[in-house]
């Protein structure tokens, strides 16, 4: 099969990478398809975490539909392709009730940019945490982003701190946590992720404080190629700071039950 010219490629690759790497340490419930579809199983509760991840800019649904079909599926799940999903990849995300189709824009902060410059100030300190410290980063990421505890559990686990390439982060204020961050570095790519800031300390520029410092740190270790999926609210924020939305990330998954 001829490849297509492919500049996301490898950005996609890597993030299909990542949930594969977060799953295999979280439960070992991992498989690859024929084609490059990876099924991964977090057993988070939360559909983002856990699915059909194709990083392929032509998505083959009988790869992604056989990965589909071999797992039990006991936590909430997801089926994620790049791009506009074709009719038979959302014909076979709705035999499976995932009905519900969001869109998170793929930004990318391109190494031409340079490293950003370090702050003026020092009104919020951004430190990687350690193994042990991952329940403190766990929890302060569920109280940023608003959800119990337990959705976000499996990053309390300090074996997550054995994944090659990925780094957590904790911002601090006056030595009192106030937001949270991630890096997944795969050659020169610096994938950020988990960034929140406690709904206490908003508009205070924490959250962009935090994404410039992951920026420069990847850019520390021969990452400077930066990537997130933002969310709709996020994109503006993201912009302001040298990302441009590149494509979209367009994600399966069931109906809110009310």
């Amino acid at each position: 099969m001829t490849r297509v010219h492919d500049p996301l490629g490898p950005v996609a690759t890597a993030y299909a990478d990542l949930v594969e790497g977060l799953a295999t340490v979280a439960t070992g419930r991992t498989r690859r398809g024929r084609g490059d579809a990876v099924l991964a199983v977090s057993g988070a509760p939360v559909a983002s975490l856990n699915g059909v991840f194709s990083p392929s800019p032509e998505p083959l649904a009988d790869d992604i539909a056989a990965l589909a079909e071999s797992e039990r599926w006991e936590v909430p799940w997801s089926i994620q392709v790049r791009g506009v999903p074709g009719r038979r990849v959302t014909e076979e995300a709705a035999r499976h009730g995932l009905t519900r189709l969001d869109r998170s824009p793929l930004m990318v902060r391109h190494a031409d940019r340079g490293m950003p410059a370090e702050p003026a100030g020092d009104s919020v300190t951004v430190r990687p945490v350690s193994p042990a410290e991952l329940g403190l980063y766990a929890a302060v990421m569920a109280e940023g982003f608003e959800v119990p505890h337990e959705v976000f559990g499996l990053f309390a686990d300090p074996a997550m701190g054995r994944l090659d390439g990925v780094t957590y982060y904790v911002a601090e204020a006056d030595g009192v946590p106030v937001g949270t961050g991630m890096t997944a570095v795969r050659g020169d790519l610096n994938g950020i992720f988990n960034v929140s800031t406690l709904p206490a300390h908003r508009r205070r520029g924490y959250g962009r404080a935090v994404t410039m410092e992951l920026v420069r740190a990847g850019h520390l270790v021969g990452a400077p190629t930066a990537y997130l999926y933002a969310s709709a609210m996020g994109e503006p924020v993201y912009a302001s700071a040298g990302f441009r939305t590149e494509e979209y990330l367009s994600v399966f998954s069931a109906p809110a039950q009310e």
